[in-house]
């Protein structure tokens, strides 16, 4: 059973997103697990699939990438040496995908990434853009989060500090930077244990020790929805019934695809 389930939160009160940023404490700041070679094998894949852009790097960002290195080494893991910019190798090595982020006049800014497992966003959109362009067009962001977000990277510190957020999607490819045309479909309360699943984002965040550059770390991690259901049937079938539609949207469940669920497990 996927224990990272236990800590997905089904609070159903406040806005549709929150930071929920804690510090990471004993826990591993990159870690590695049995589908490490599959995972490994499908970033080297998509690095050569020259249509899928799945690393871009601006101006000047070397540096900030060979602290990154540094780090990961620090580790044990052993960084490829296939391409040429030490972010691309360092995201080819681990199985999370690594963002660099820089502090500008114009506020904090994605300068580099290597991102193979995107959760519907391109990374040629997002490039080069301030925290509030790449989170759109993310609901309640704006208002909720802008500020208190660029408040808090200011004030990051090189101790790793972590955040998990998730999605229900009937889809599990990892590489999923686009959401269907016309939305997802909705699958039938028969199917929902197998055909939807559940897609969560580790996120890790820590200040590099060049001044004004972070490194942001996500570790997708994906299971059936049915282990959700059998690990926290309760808490699940609550949020579902209390929630506002707001939530319900930010996870990509539309309304009809919650009655389905609802249907299916109580």
């Amino acid at each position: 059973m996927a224990q990272w389930l236990e800590e997905i939160d089904l609070t159903g009160t406040g806005p549709p997103i929150a930071m929920g940023v804690r510090k990471l404490g004993n826990r591993p700041w990159i870690f590695s697990d049995d589908r490490k070679d599959i995972e490994l094998s499908i970033k080297a894949e998509l690095t050569e699939a020259h249509e899928r852009e799945v690393f871009i790097a601006r101006a000047d960002t070397e540096p900030a990438g060979d602290s990154v290195v540094s780090l990961i080494e620090g580790t044990g893991v052993e960084i490829v040496n296939t391409r040429d910019h030490p972010l691309e190798r360092a995201g080819l090595s681990v199985q999370e995908d690594l963002c660099l982020i820089q502090r500008t006049n114009e506020g904090w800014h994605l300068e580099a990434a290597s991102l193979c497992f995107p959760s519907r966003w391109r990374l040629a959109d997002k490039i080069g853009r301030n925290m509030a362009l790449v989170h759109g067009p993310v609901e309640g962001y704006p208002e909720f989060l802008e500020k208190k977000v660029t408040a808090f990277f200011d004030r990051l510190s090189p101790n790793p500090v972590w955040r998990r957020n998730w999605f229900v999607h009937p889809d599990d490819s990892l590489y999923q930077p686009d959401e269907p045309v016309g939305g997802d479909p909705i699958i039938p309360s028969s199917d929902i244990g197998e055909k939807l699943f559940v897609r969560s984002e580790r996120q890790t965040l820590r200040a590099l020790d060049l001044p004004g550059w972070i490194l942001f770390t996500i570790r997708v991690q994906q299971t059936p929805l049915k282990n959700l259901i059998d690990t926290r049937r309760g808490e699940f079938t609550t949020w579902l019934r209390e929630a506002p539609e707001s939530h319900h949207r930010q996870k990509g469940l539309k309304s009809e695809q919650v009655v389905e669920i609802l249907s299916a497990i109580t």
